[in-house]
């Protein structure tokens, strides 16, 4: 079990809050891990400025101790921002990420979505950014240079095997869920737990 000497770093999806990642968070801080919710707002501003502005600031003012590890665990769009973030400012005490549903590769359902000016007006600019087009920002991001784990879901339809996996992925699951409410499930917290503790599954 962790001594309060690592963070644990969680992000929402798109069109959620922090409410998504509660069970989550409260498993992590029982574990020892002193557990950041960021809060930020997915359709009001790009994938850098959700970055730049929500999670920079919030690394900033909660993991101040450098010789603390810092392990990240994503939901959805949440995974794109910390791979964006950590492409851009690689941290020395990074830890592990965990990326639950992160559409690596972009979302089918965003391509569809992309088609509807209304849905822009929804989803905001982030909703280009994870098309699968080769061109998008989740497909331009660089493979991550971190340990990193993948939790996927079998029922999946947003974000399917297929587009969750990165070209170099070795450690990954496949659970029993649909989209909606991964964060919300037993196995998946079980395995985010292990996957932080022991580096697998």
């Amino acid at each position: 079990m962790p001594n309060q000497k690592d963070y644990a770093v969680l992000l929402h999806g798109l069109w959620r809050t922090t409410r998504t990642m509660r069970r989550l968070e409260k498993a992590l801080a029982k574990e020892g891990y002193t557990a950041i919710n960021v809060p930020y707002p997915s359709y009001r501003a790009p994938v850098e400025e959700l970055a730049e502005k929500y999670l920079s600031t919030s690394l900033l003012k909660n993991c101040p101790d450098a010789t603390k590890k810092i392990n990240f665990v994503t939901y959805s769009l949440g995974g794109i921002i910390v791979r964006y973030f950590l492409t851009h400012h690689p941290l020395k005490n990074v830890g592990r990420v965990v990326m639950i549903a992160t559409p690596n590769h972009g979302s089918k359902y965003a391509d569809i979505l992309s088609k509807f000016k209304i849905a822009h007006l929804i989803f905001g600019p982030v909703l280009k950014q994870l098309k699968t087009a080769e061109t998008s920002l989740s497909n331009t991001l660089p493979e991550p240079d971190y340990e990193y784990g993948i939790i996927a879901g079998k029922y999946d339809h947003k974000v399917p095997l297929q587009l969750a996996l990165l070209k170099n992925t070795k450690k990954f699951i496949i659970t029993p869920h649909a989209h909606t409410f991964i964060t919300y499930a037993n196995d998946v917290i079980n395995a985010t737990k292990k996957f932080l503790k022991d580096g697998n599954f």
